[in-house]
């Protein structure tokens, strides 16, 4: 088990950057404590994908439904997540974070696993930023990350 981060939680960037570093490692190393911290209690976490018969489906979790997913998935397998390219859109005290990521089994892996978008939406309490929600989906064949978004970054 690895040690929760130190986070600044007033931080959209702190929060993210959190995210990834969390989510990422060697198999049975995920980070659970700070995942746990940096979503609400009743966030939602929504994988998509195409099925096997084309059409769109997704996959709602809530956090400790995630966690036994996540694990149950990545127990034999080494996985790093990293963002490459992001933007947010700040409202008051809600936020988007479009944040486009590529996964790898190594930091240093030459292969990318999948690149794809993961759409954070975030909720500023007035003590600290939580993740209410995040979904995401992979690139595929027709579905390419948008080029807009690598010329904010």
């Amino acid at each position: 088990m690895t040690e929760p981060q130190k986070l600044d939680l007033h931080s959209i960037d702190d929060v993210v950057t959190g995210l990834y570093a969390a989510i990422s490692g060697e198999p049975y190393e995920r980070d659970w404590e700070t995942i746990m911290a940096l979503f609400a209690p009743d966030a939602r976490m929504v994988r998509t994908r195409l099925g096997e018969d084309g059409k769109p489906v997704a996959f709602s979790f809530s956090l400790d439904e995630y966690k036994k997913n996540a694990s149950e998935m990545l127990k034999d397998a080494p996985f790093y997540e990293y963002e490459i390219a992001r933007r947010t859109e700040r409202f008051g005290n809600i936020a988007t974070v479009f944040s486009a990521y590529e996964a790898k089994a190594a930091p240093k892996a030459p292969d990318l696993l999948k690149r794809g978008m993961n759409m954070i939406h975030l909720y500023d309490d007035g003590e600290r930023w939580w993740i209410m929600h995040m979904i995401w989906d992979d690139e595929r064949e027709g579905l390419a990350l948008p080029s807009d978004l690598f010329k904010a970054a």
